[in-house]
């Protein structure tokens, strides 16, 4: 049960920008269309006047388990309703991303007040207040959300304050495990790197199955530039965040660059 207690359930009507919190701010290509939000469906997906859906790329919002009872979740809502009371009746710019729509038929992009300096507009405010993660599934205003995600997780704000969201150990696979299909932030040191059937494995652990990996595909690997690009290195120590699936030991699968975040200084080549 995640107890309500400490979190930010107040709710914003106006949009803290980047450069107010201290972040360097986000500008996107995408060409601004001007739209007017009917209200929030959940905590990172809005409905349109028009009745379209909008979810906010490259950013995840608590969801309430399946089972669990919805006030046993206050999470949920809090992140509803600030993205409701920040939104809800407004007219916003919406810059698509480029991984819109969605399976679901949804629209994704970046939700910003007019005018505004930073395009990434609520996500960064929700961020900064720990009420989204960072899903890092495009480079989207990457540097931005990132550092928006390090400043509530660094004050443990929001969910950063609750035993579900913690940063696991990568290094124990059991602790990893437990969380399989949902998506998780977890930290380590590198124990090895390895190829095999086409596929990069990236281990935290002398026995592969103990702990987490990450794995790459061969096409994906290409896409992102190869080994080097990624940098990864037996003792390097590394932030890694997916959805965790269960095979002989805890895996996430990346697809992105932005997934992997060194926590050190890269070695000189």
């Amino acid at each position: 049960m995640i107890h309500p207690s400490g979190l930010p359930l107040a709710m914003a009507f106006c949009v803290t920008s980047a450069p107010a919190l201290g972040l360097e701010p986000c500008s996107l290509a995408a060409r601004a269309e001007a739209v007017q939000v009917r209200r929030a469906i959940d905590g990172d997906t809005v409905q349109l006047d028009d009745g379209r859906e909008v979810r906010l790329a490259a950013v995840a919002a608590p969801k309430t388990p399946l089972g669990a009872e919805p006030q046993a979740w206050p999470l949920d809502a809090a992140a509803r309703g600030a993205l409701d009371g920040a939104l809800a009746g407004r007219r916003i710019e919406l810059r698509l991303s480029g991984r819109s729509p969605d399976r679901y038929g949804r629209l994704r992009g970046f939700l910003a007040e007019v005018g505004a300096t930073d395009q990434a507009g609520v996500a960064t405010d929700l961020l900064a207040r720990g009420l989204l993660r960072w899903a890092a599934d495009n480079s989207d205003c990457a540097a931005t959300l990132r550092a928006a995600e390090d400043r509530a997780r660094a004050a443990r704000l929001g969910l950063w304050a609750e035993a579900y969201y913690e940063v696991r150990d990568a290094a124990d696979g059991k602790a990893v495990a437990s969380a399989e299909g949902r998506f998780v932030v977890a930290e380590g040191r590198v124990a090895s790197v390895r190829t095999a059937a086409g596929r990069l494995y990236v281990n935290f652990g002398r026995r592969w199955r103990d702990a987490l990996s990450l794995t790459v595909s061969e096409a994906t690997l290409r896409r992102l530039g190869g080994i080097q690009a990624l940098d990864l290195r037996p003792g390097a120590r590394v932030r890694a965040r997916g959805v965790v699936e269960a095979r002989q030991g805890p895996i996430i699968e990346v697809t992105s660059s932005e997934q992997i975040e060194r926590l050190d200084e890269a070695p000189d080549r």
